[in-house]
């Protein structure tokens, strides 16, 4: 949003619709996307054995399973899951970053994953 302040100082009408309809237009696409983000939760169940169900918004719990090692960073861990769809899989990337939780579950949550990575 601050893009605008470096837009030019032209003082035509036709420069001035256009400018306000874009403001507009992305002051109104953040607010509806930050009133969502508001209610959105995620909550997933993972395995020993790299498998587990995952529960995003109001959807229903899907069976995923991991295709690739998942990386491990202090900041974020990156899980590379393979969600059950009914008949139908789909890859996805799961980014979870560690200030989503507090400390001690982000430790878990890294050791099972580390654990998980070492396996056959």
């Amino acid at each position: 949003m601050t893009g605008y302040i470096l837009w030019p100082e032209i003082h035509t009408l036709f420069y001035q619709i256009i400018f306000y309809s874009i403001f507009v237009a992305n002051l109104a696409f953040f607010s509806i996307h930050l009133y969502a983000l508001k209610s959105w939760h995620c909550q997933f169940y993972l395995d020993e054995n790299g498998q587990g169900s995952i529960s995003i918004g109001i959807l229903e719990n899907h069976a995923f399973e991991f295709w690739r090692s998942p990386i491990v960073t202090v900041f974020a861990a990156a899980m590379f899951i393979e969600v059950q769809k009914g008949e139908s899989r789909s890859r996805q990337l799961l980014i979870v970053w560690s200030d989503m939780f507090d400390d001690s579950s982000y430790r878990n949550l890294c050791r099972q994953l580390l654990s998980w990575q070492k396996k056959p």
